[in-house]
């Protein structure tokens, strides 16, 4: 109860008083040829848990279908594959930078692919962004990027990786980690320590939340069907809570200021975990085994009132 009363503290009351965008602006960097579902369900989850604004920097061809699914979301098509020639990779890199200075959090990974090009440019947009100590929540090909270059990420406290489980075999794997099912309560503070202190979501049965100093373990009922998307959705909503962190921390309320800037990404990770349980466990409810991940979004404002709502 005493970290679901923190997580509390850090949504922002609801208020006539407040701006365009100040409850948060979150960007995906993702979305490509093959993949446009994903980057979709990760920005528009965060907006129906309730930033204000939300960016999607993608490939011109997956623009056009993300744009297509809603009008609520800013599309920019700046990525490009190794095989398009009219942009440098120095190029995307600086057009996604003049977007930062907007922004409260970046979520990289989500249909991003694994074409050299865009692994190029989003490793470049992760230096550009830890410059600005912007919050960073990294999934997919995000951690594909993060296994084969674990330095770019390495001792950065404002980020947050949120692998599977075979995603979370390949990072011990590269960091040196012997994993262990017998010891699993204790590889995500092991994974996070090698990282030295990047908060580690190590997504399974239940999850296991650390950032080599403490764990947090997320057991709360889900569903039975496990379709593809949901981690996206898991992205979007962790985007969001650490958004309303930095919000908090800007005083855009007034209230005691008890909670430090370095608790905000295990706050933010569990408050996001648990809520993605409970919207595949009220979706599975009414769909079975017919649920879709844009099923579980529909879940979204009503499982934020139960858990969360002041």
């Amino acid at each position: 109860m005493a970290v679901i009363d923190k997580i509390r503290q850090l949504i922002p009351p609801l208020s006539s008083g407040y701006h365009k965008g100040q409850a948060g602006r979150v960007c995906v960097v993702g979305g490509s040829d093959e993949y446009t579902g994903a980057p979709y369900f990760s920005s528009f989850s965060a907006l129906k848990l309730g930033a204000d604004m939300a960016f999607v920097v993608c490939q011109p061809t997956a623009a056009v279908a993300i744009k297509s699914y809603t009008p609520d979301l800013m599309v920019h098509p700046y990525l490009r594959r190794s095989d398009d020639t009219d942009k440098t990779s120095e190029e995307i890199i600086n057009n996604v930078a003049k977007l930062l200075p907007r922004l409260h959090v970046m979520v990289i990974g989500p249909g991003l692919s694994r074409d050299n090009m865009m692994l190029e440019c989003a490793k470049g947009i992760i230096a550009k962004a830890k410059e600005k100590d912007l919050p960073l929540v990294i999934d997919a090909d995000g951690l594909y990027l993060i296994q084969n270059h674990p330095e770019i990420i390495k001792g950065y406290p404002n980020a947050i990786l949120t692998p599977n489980v075979a995603e979370f075999k390949r990072l011990c794997e590269e960091m040196k980690i012997n994993f262990e099912d017998n010891h699993k309560d204790k590889m995500a503070g092991l994974l996070s320590q090698a990282f030295d202190g990047v908060t580690i979501v190590q997504k399974g049965q239940y999850d296991l939340i650390s950032n080599g100093n403490e764990v947090f373990k997320v057991d709360n009922e889900g569903g039975l069907k496990r379709c593809g998307g949901q981690g996206d959705i898991l992205t979007g909503l962790i985007a969001t809570f650490m958004a309303w962190g930095s919000a908090y921390h800007n005083k855009l309320w007034q209230h005691d200021n008890l909670i430090s800037p370095s608790e905000v990404p295990m706050l933010a990770s569990y408050a996001a975990c648990t809520l993605t349980r409970e919207c595949s466990r009220s979706a599975f409810k009414k769909f079975g085994r017919s649920v879709q991940t844009s099923d579980m979004i529909n879940e979204i404002g009503p499982s934020f009132k139960k858990l969360y709502e002041r």
